[in-house]
């Protein structure tokens, strides 16, 4: 509470405050990075899942997909290409940024 006061009204120890906290982040972002990569690859991988099942199930049935796998099917399809796409625009951006740093 004492911490989201000290923000909320410009005092001297409000900028002492963030320099703390500066302090103490600097070094996290390859961490934040690994974490959100790993959570993104778990979603990815579990939609890939849920199509192979889908896929099987209809095989194991006699053949045919009903149409309500179909939406499901399109439906995790869409989520591992928006995913996908987003990574690497993500990695895109990156690179890019990389490139204007070691220019300078």
């Amino acid at each position: 509470m004492a911490m989201i006061l000290l923000f909320v009204f410009k005092t001297p120890s409000r900028k002492l405050l963030i320099m703390s906290l500066d302090r103490v982040k600097r070094g996290r972002g390859p961490v934040m990075v690994k974490t959100v990569a790993g959570t993104v690859f778990v979603v990815l991988m579990s939609s890939v899942y849920s199509m192979v099942k889908i896929q099987k199930r209809g095989f194991h049935d006699g053949g045919g997909v009903n149409p309500t796998d179909q939406v499901l099917m399109a439906k995790h399809l869409l989520e591992a290409t928006l995913m996908d796409q987003g990574r690497t625009w993500d990695l895109d951006l990156f690179a890019h940024d990389f490139r204007r740093v070691s220019i300078k």
